[in-house]
């Protein structure tokens, strides 16, 4: 082989994950509501975490266990999509390219999709079916043990690569060809109702047993402690999170601030200042400047403030007295 094109090719390798982007992940150790983290996110980085791959999950877990080994939910960027969506299970969105459909489906049933005698039929993921994994390395294989549809995509993620996707036609065939034509047997097609913030469209989800819970918040959270599960969360607890994108330039500015005092109040003193500080706060917001920070800036001697002599200016129109 080419040397250029090898190097090229193991570059590729390092820089690509499954779905082809390998994001740089950003751990803040701060507790917010998921809409504060959101804005924190893209102001700083670019949005809130967009998670592909169970490869995506573990660099994540990673990253919190080597800086606090903080264990506890870290928000990511998933929440409530306003319009549900059929998708695979290992994050592909092609079910509008090849859908065989049964007759009347999908009926409303459930919001798992089972393949029987070569046609799709949606049903309630908690049924026991027979289900398929699909393998990058043998192709499809056929688990006779049956399981709820979440069950099963854990098996295949665990020991294959994740429930079969069908593309085609022929790879219907083959995947029968490997179950049996009258086998009604869990396929990784699934109703979606999540959407990520940065409205990526690949569909990896990683929910832990039972979830999503029904009618329990919009929002997304990740459990470190239970290999990055992830459960339904309301929006408006307060959780570290993960932000994914290269640190923005923040512009900087110093601005010199003169107050008068009459010499009854110490201007150092923190008190004070924390207090300064607050009403400066509350002008910038009412021009609408929320996303302003502020702080002090001390001179070598530890001091924010300085007293400063008042210049005595000569008036033009005062004449002196001359005497003789």
């Amino acid at each position: 082989m080419n040397m250029s094109l090898f190097v090229l090719l193991l570059l590729s390798g390092l820089l690509c994950s499954a779905s082809g982007l390998l994001r740089e992940y950003q751990y803040i150790n701060r507790n917010m509501t998921w809409t504060d983290a959101q804005s924190y996110c893209r102001e700083r980085y670019t949005d809130l975490a967009t998670v592909d791959s169970m490869g995506d999950v573990n660099r994540i877990i990673n990253l919190v266990n080597a800086t606090d080994g903080y264990r506890g939910s870290v928000w990511i960027g998933l929440q409530k999509a306003a319009q549900n969506r059929w998708v695979w299970s290992n994050g592909e969105d092609t079910i509008s390219q090849y859908s065989p459909w049964g007759t009347g489906e999908p009926f409303g049933r459930g919001d798992c999709v089972s393949n029987s005698n070569n046609a799709w039929y949606d049903c309630g993921c908690e049924y026991f079916l027979r289900f398929a994994c699909y393998n990058e390395s043998t192709g499809y294989v056929r688990i006779d043990n049956a399981t709820p549809w979440t069950k099963a995509q854990r098996y295949c993620r665990r020991y294959h690569t994740d429930l079969a996707t069908v593309h085609n036609f022929q790879e219907q065939q083959q995947l029968h060809a490997v179950v049996g034509k009258w086998f009604s047997f869990w396929i990784g097609l699934f109703k979606d109702s999540w959407q990520w913030s940065d409205q990526w469209n690949l569909t990896f989800k990683n929910w832990a047993a039972g979830q999503p819970l029904e009618s329990y918040g919009d929002c997304v959270a990740m459990l470190v402690a239970d290999s990055g599960k992830w459960v339904r969360d309301s929006c408006d607890q307060q959780y570290h999170f993960i932000c994914y994108g290269e640190a923005k330039l923040v512009k900087r500015q110093t601005v010199r601030l003169r107050l008068s005092n009459d010499g009854r109040y110490n201007l150092n003193d923190p008190l004070l200042q924390t207090a300064i500080m607050n009403e400066i706060n509350k002008k910038l917001k009412s021009l609408g400047l929320t996303n302003a920070r502020i702080n002090w800036r001390k001179d070598e001697d530890g001091e924010v403030f300085h007293l400063s002599k008042r210049r005595v200016t000569a008036n033009p129109n005062t004449t002196c007295d001359r005497h003789p």
